[in-house]
Order: structure tokens, then C-alpha cells, then sequence
């Protein structure tokens, strides 16, 4: 991009001084196009950015309504929309800059509110984000599974990497704080009922302790292990894929709202 130097308008106005009153109009009109070329150039113009995606139930997997609102750092209102169910769940946000933190925030009656924090890259090289939104119904005794397994095979410690994974769910029941629910967990074979039964109540433990470290108080949180495995989700019967093993899921069970 080409921009104007301070030599250039200095020269440009010696010039100017010496024609008619007429050439003031392009004094003007030059003057002004120097500093917005040179605002430009020095990155003080800021980009828009939109977050876009979709809403939908993580229990039944349908899309849903709801309404979404956009916070800044102070805690301030910048922007809002809903989701719109009959359109697969979708909804547009804008109105967002560039190298700033924002917090999402989903409400819909009968779910528990959910939250997301991001921040926008200030360089302005996304223009467009996209995120997806999983809630969860508010009901006693519907059961939300841990997405990914937070246990290796047989095994009832927390594996490398498990506070990443569960750190959405964490905050969903952080901001939920009225909600008690139970830690369910099961095995990964029905080889050995005794040892399942021992392995899957570590398991839960093992759940708890991370959610009571993390702020959720322990009054709220009941733990189950099972000696079978999971009757909605059992092990395949045909051979798994090369490297991949049955793991037993894992779940939270709302007990109380």
C-alpha cells in the first residue's frame, strides 16, 4: 500500500500557498487523505469479526432454540441473537473486534446454562469463527456422557490430557451450581465382576476428586461404579478396529435440579 510521507504534504503545502483559492478544496481533500491512509497503514483500523454455528441437544441430538448472549471482559453486553431450532440449530453473531476476550453465554428453560470463552487472534486474520454448541437437558436422572473416555483400558487413573477434556462439562456444572448429580462410571469387560466393581469405583473416585478440585463442592457430587458394562453402550461383539479398545463409559447423572 502506498503511503503518504510528511516530506510529500510539506512540499504539497508550499505548493498550494502559491495558487488561488480555488486549489484550497484539493488542500483539504489531500490533507485528509493522508491521515486516513496513514491510520490505515498503521493498523488502527479494526476488523469485524462474526462467530457462526449451530445449537443442538447432547442427548437427543436434534437442534434447538436458544438464546445466546456475548460479554466482553468487563462483563459487558456487546451482542445477542438465538438459535434457530427449525435451521438445524444455526445462529450468527457479529459485531466483535479483533484482539479481544469474549464469554458466550446459552439459556433455554429446562437446560442448564452453558458458557464459552475465546478470544479473537488481533492480527484480524479470522474474519469468521465458528463454534458448535452441545446443552444438556435439565431432568433428574438424565444422564450426559463424557464424550471421550477419560480412563485408559482397565485402568481407574485420570489419563494424560483428562483435565482438557473434561474442563467444558467442569464449568457447565460450576455455572449450574443448584444441580447435584452422581459420577457413573462402568467397566470395560464383563471378565472379572469383583475387579470391575473395584475399578469402577476408583473410576468415580477419581472424577470426583477432579471436580472437587477444580470448585464444585462435594456435597453436590454422589459416585457409582458398576460391575457390568454399560447396557446402552456394550462392547462389540466383532472384532475392533487395529488399535482401538472398549472402554467403559462414563457418565453424569443428574439427581437433584
Amino acid at each position: 500500500m502506498y503511503v503518504i510521507t510528511k516530506i510529500e504534504v510539506k512540499m504539497k503545502l508550499k505548493n498550494f500557498k502559491k495558487n488561488n483559492q480555488y486549489n484550497k478544496f484539493f488542500l483539504y481533500l489531500f490533507v485528509f487523505s493522508y491521515i486516513t491512509l496513514n491510520t490505515y497503514s498503521q493498523g488502527f483500523v479494526t476488523s469485524v469479526v462474526s462467530l457462526t454455528g449451530s445449537v443442538v441437544n447432547e442427548i437427543t441430538k436434534q437442534p434447538e432454540t436458544v438464546s445466546i448472549t456475548v460479554f466482553d471482559d468487563n462483563g459487558e453486553k456487546v451482542t445477542s441473537t438465538r438459535s434457530i431450532g427449525n435451521e438445524k440449530g444455526s445462529y450468527f453473531l457479529t459485531g466483535l473486534k479483533t484482539g479481544e476476550n469474549y464469554t458466550v453465554r446459552l439459556k433455554k428453560k429446562d437446560f442448564l446454562d452453558e458458557v464459552w470463552k475465546f478470544s479473537v487472534a488481533k492480527d484480524g486474520k479470522y474474519v469468521e469463527m465458528s463454534h458448535d454448541f452441545l446443552i444438556k437437558p435439565k431432568e433428574v436422572g438424565v444422564q450426559i456422557p463424557l464424550a471421550v473416555p477419560p480412563f485408559e483400558y482397565s485402568k481407574s487413573k485420570l489419563r494424560f490430557g483428562s483435565e482438557f477434556l473434561l474442563e467444558d462439562l467442569k464449568n457447565t456444572l460450576m455455572l449450574n451450581d443448584n444441580v447435584s448429580f452422581q459420577i457413573l462410571c462402568y467397566p470395560d469387560n464383563n471378565d472379572n465382576p469383583t475387579e470391575n466393581q473395584k475399578t469402577t469405583d476408583e473410576r468415580a473416585a477419581a472424577l470426583q476428586t477432579y471436580f472437587v478440585a477444580n470448585g464444585i463442592a462435594s456435597s453436590r457430587i454422589t459416585v457409582m461404579g458398576s460391575k457390568n458394562t454399560d447396557p446402552k453402550n456394550p462392547p462389540p461383539t466383532g472384532k475392533s478396529a487395529k488399535g482401538k479398545r472398549y472402554i467403559g463409559a462414563s457418565y453424569i447423572k443428574l439427581t437433584s435440579i
